[in-house]
């Protein structure tokens, strides 16, 4: 999915954790003014010829309550599904900005041991390491286990790269130093 696709799908599910959220409250105050017949306290009176209907009465303004206790449930959810598609729809944006500005791919010669890189990990995250060794096709990184867990990326992935304290994110950049 790409960064803009990324951003409606947000928006889309913002807009409907909202509509959730104005249906939560309106099925929420239709309950509450279902119990006003028993606003006063006066309890149901097992005998009374009022009973039936206030029992009734009283059924419904708990089924009423139980949809609106549900309707927030959802609304929740839709909430925490839009703060996600958001954080989604940012990450992918930043990522995309920076792969926008490289002029040209990174390759072998624009690395070298002890530098530190950015790469993308999966679609939405990335993960910085240090160069442990540069290779023709991937980076080795250090894993900080001895060699049996350091991981290797292509060069497409990656997004940045620190050397003497100077970060490029665009690898043309690198060759005047």
């Amino acid at each position: 999915m790409d960064a803009d696709r990324s951003r409606k799908a947000a928006d889309a599910a913002q807009r409907k954790a909202d509509k959730l959220t104005a249906e939560a409250e309106q099925r929420s105050k239709r309950a509450s003014d279902m119990y006003g017949r028993f606003a006063g306290g006066q309890p149901l009176l097992p005998g009374h010829h009022s009973y039936r209907s206030a029992r009734r009465a009283k059924t419904r303004a708990d089924a009423a309550s139980d949809r609106a206790l549900d309707s927030y449930i959802a609304a929740e959810r839709a909430q925490a599904k839009a703060k996600w598609a958001k954080a989604d729809a940012e990450a992918r944006t930043e990522i995309a900005d920076t792969i926008a500005t490289q002029s040209r791919p990174w390759g072998p010669a624009d690395f070298q041991v002890g530098d530190t890189v950015t790469v993308r990990t999966f679609e939405t995250s990335t993960s910085t390491y240090r160069v442990k060794r540069v290779n023709k096709k991937t980076l080795t990184f250090d894993g900080g286990g001895g060699g049996w867990d350091d991981p290797k990326r292509e060069y497409g992935r990656v997004l940045s790269r620190t050397r003497d304290g100077v970060t490029i994110t665009n690898p043309a950049d690198g060759d005047a130093a």
